[in-house]
């Protein structure tokens, strides 16, 4: 790598990208291997990023319809419980109803 200077001014900016530049070419060209070595790892590290990306995206959409699910399955389960209560309650004010006149007919002297 060329040394790097300070780029005060725009034609010192360009000097330093240009002989960046040079010095890279010239490593690509003394060092072929090695280059395409590089080339491949960041090829390779690319591919495995995308692949991460697509395995976490698709693992946090199963998470998310089986929370989904668990939650219907909540709700239908609140929703029976409350009907078998109310129909419970409804089944046992009768009956305490029905109790308790049977209760008073008894009570009552019989008539004659």
């Amino acid at each position: 790598m060329a040394r790097k200077r300070r780029k005060k001014t725009i034609a010192g900016a360009i000097a330093d990208s240009v002989t960046d530049a040079v010095v890279t070419t010239i490593e690509a060209l003394a060092h072929p291997v090695r280059t395409a070595t590089h080339a491949q790892a960041a090829a390779e590290s690319a591919i495995g990023k995308a692949r991460r990306a697509a395995t976490s995206a698709a693992k946090r959409a199963v998470g998310k319809g089986k929370r989904k699910i668990a939650a219907g399955k909540r709700r239908a389960a609140a929703k029976k419980t409350g009907t078998k209560k109310a129909a419970r309650r409804a089944v046992s004010s009768t009956t305490r109803m029905a109790r308790e006149t049977t209760k008073k007919a008894a009570r009552l002297p019989k008539r004659r």
